[in-house]
């Protein structure tokens, strides 16, 4: 059995968890400045200064820890361990507006400026580290992440059992097994977990027709949406396998794409007085999709792989290990999960036709500008 463990994402996990602790604890060893009067933002400007300092000292205490310089990804450790301590553990810095809920995300965004300029400072001579998860991925499935937990606290719906299972994910996605060709990554152990839990007993208020047409769907779509890719040196004619890839649109409307083809469905079943055959489109019966969507993916995602691998060889290319999943929680399987969970939550807070729209109108094109920043 061969094992591979993602060295240099642990390092930086490493480093999010130290960066964690340090805002954590950061009213221990809080910096206060001598009081200059007419000062503007004194309060902001001693949160900022106090932050570069943290990240100075960090920086400098893990230089020899792992290799690059990636600002983006900087950006990402601190963001999270500002979110993460406002949101879920009540430690707050200095903020001078009253935004409500978007409080902490506002001060998150701008905040982890500085500490990741810094950071990356400390590190200039180093070259950029190309061997490692890509940071506009990583960015979307901050954003991704970071708007399921934003809805939940607004709708008040709790969804504890996913935070633990994503957190239990997160700590298996540094270690994929498998074959030389085939490899899982150990997070789809939770996924699955997951899917399960919110699909529950779902199963049994819908027809076998129903779940076959749901399971149909989203691996027609899954299908068609996800895609082999290569990238070919044109001067030396190298292949190399890039993986399999999806658009980060996939994630956010294929809940609405399987729902409309249910619906589409039942609507005609009804009209030829066949409606025993596929269930009504419920709040109880919607939570079906979670399985599915989890499978369905998965699958897609293996025989996708193997395709890689025959294409590849074909161009004169060396087949690479296929690894299902991936480090970091921020691949195609995890974020169409969330898309979905982040849909759910918004039809059972407001409605199917009312949380549909605003899900359409609102959420999805909130999240695609804050995609744009990667």
């Amino acid at each position: 059995m061969a094992v591979k463990f993602y060295s240099h994402e642990l390092k930086l996990f490493i480093v999010s968890v130290l960066s964690f602790l340090t805002i954590h604890y950061s009213t221990t060893f809080y910096i206060t400045f001598p009081y200059i009067h007419n000062l503007p933002y004194r309060e902001v400007i001693d949160v900022i200064v106090n932050l570069v300092v943290y990240s100075f000292v960090l920086s400098l205490l893990t230089y020899k820890l792992f290799r690059g310089n990636e600002l983006g990804k900087y950006y990402i450790i601190w963001f999270w361990s500002i979110f993460l301590n406002y949101y879920f553990f009540g430690v707050s810095l200095y903020f001078p507006f009253h935004l409500g809920i978007f409080t902490g995300v506002t001060s998150a965004l701008l905040y982890s400026i500085p500490p990741s300029l810094t950071m990356s400072a400390v590190r200039i001579k180093n070259k950029a580290f190309t061997g490692s998860l890509p940071t506009h991925q990583l960015w979307a499935g901050t954003v991704m992440f970071a708007s399921l937990f934003l809805l939940s606290l607004y709708t008040g719906i709790i969804i504890n059992t996913f935070i633990y299972g994503a957190l239990a994910g997160l700590l298996l996605s540094f270690i994929a097994v498998g074959t030389r060709q085939t490899m899982i990554n150990l997070s789809l152990i939770p996924l699955f977990i997951i899917a399960f839990y919110y699909s529950g007993d779902s199963i049994y208020h819908v027809t076998p027709l129903t779940l076959l047409l749901v399971f149909g769907s989203s691996l027609l779509i899954f299908w068609v949406s996800m895609k082999p890719a290569l990238m070919v040196n044109r001067f030396t004619g190298e292949v190399t396998p890039l993986g399999v890839v999806s658009s980060i649109s996939l994630s956010l409307f294929f809940p609405i794409l399987v729902l409309a083809l249910w619906f589409v469905t039942r609507i005609v079943t009804v009209a030829f007085k066949h409606s025993d055959y596929i269930s009504p489109l419920t709040l109880s019966t919607i939570p079906i999709i979670f399985l599915p969507t989890v499978i369905s993916s998965t699958v897609t995602d293996y025989f996708r792989g193997k395709e890689l691998n025959k294409i590849t060889r074909y161009y004169g290319g060396e087949a690479g290990t296929g690894i299902i999943g991936g480090v970091g929680l921020a691949d195609g399987l995890w974020l169409d999960l969330v898309g979905v969970l982040t849909y759910y939550l918004t039809v059972l807070k407001f409605g199917f036709i009312d949380g549909t729209i605003l899900y359409a109108v609102i959420i999805v094109p909130a999240i695609a500008i804050l995609l744009r920043f990667a």
